[in-house]
């Protein structure tokens, strides 16, 4: 049994996708922050001089005048904040938040060093990093850049999707083997285990969730343990598992790209 363990152990090093995933913030860290860049953005603005605040900013709209530019990303931020739902990611509202928030920073850029409200700004851009990688991009946003974010009822959704193709792939996988001799004993009991560890891996990540805790190590370890049954029946004479596997494997695209984690779906 400790030689099986070793082999699926060496198996899972061999994988080319799954890697470490990215702690992810939660709906709830997400609010937060928004919550903080609002606070922050306030503070600029009362720290900018007047005259910039009067000077104009040149963007892909055209000329607009820097204090309403500043009034309108207030409302971005506002309109962020409201949509924010665990169905609904607002991706695209936040998009046009980083979009707005990255012409006020090449403006600011351009001003002397030491202009009233540069500490300030640098705070808030801090915390404009924090969610432009939220959303899977950076800050300042460069041109034609993704902004997609997977909230938490999709990424739940995804868990309880994989959970369920797990159940079923272990029933799939108990058949082929009945039939399967080419398979020794030990091997057949391991991957068996391995497919009932599969659910029990998804409804741990599905609980940590829901409860807004941090997920990365567990999203780690569903990916790693559904790479070595990809690996199993990749290798192996098992058609009903391997009819069962697609419905796994796109489950875990949606978890693997809310962690930002390699994944082969479809296999």
């Amino acid at each position: 049994m400790k030689l099986i363990h070793v082999l699926f152990a060496a198996a899972a090093v061999v994988i080319p996708w799954p890697a470490i995933a990215a702690d992810r913030l939660t709906d709830r860290d997400v609010k937060e922050l928004v919550s903080r860049i609002e606070q922050q953005r306030d503070r600029f603005d009362d720290a900018l001089d007047d005259k910039v605040k009067h000077d104009v900013l040149r963007g892909e709209a055209g000329e607009v005048n820097v204090d309403k530019f500043l009034n309108d990303f207030q409302e971005n931020i506002d309109r962020l904040e409201q949509r924010l739902k665990p169905d609904y990611a607002a991706s695209a509202e936040a998009g046009t938040l980083l979009r707005q928030a990255t012409a006020i920073d090449r403006f600011f850029r351009q001003q002397p060093s030491g202009t009233k409200g540069e500490s300030e700004w640098n705070r808030l851009a801090t915390d404009l990093k924090a969610l432009a990688g939220a959303y899977g991009t950076d800050f300042p946003l460069a041109d034609n850049a993704m902004v997609r974010r997977i909230g938490d009822g999709e990424v739940v959704a995804a868990v309880e999707g994989t959970e369920k193709a797990g159940e079923r792939l272990k029933k799939s996988l108990e058949t082929d083997l009945k039939t399967n001799t080419s398979v020794d004993q030990p091997t057949r009991e391991a991957i068996l285990q391995e497919a009932e560890d599969l659910s029990k891996d998804a409804k741990t990540l599905r609980s940590r969730l829901k409860d807004g805790k941090p997920s990365s190590a567990e999203a780690d370890q569903l990916i790693a343990r559904a790479g070595k049954l990809q690996k199993f029946i990749e290798g192996h004479q098992v058609p009903a598992s391997a009819s069962a596997w697609p419905a796994v494997s796109t489950s875990l695209q949606t978890v693997a790209d809310a962690y930002r984690v390699g994944w082969a779906a479809g296999k």
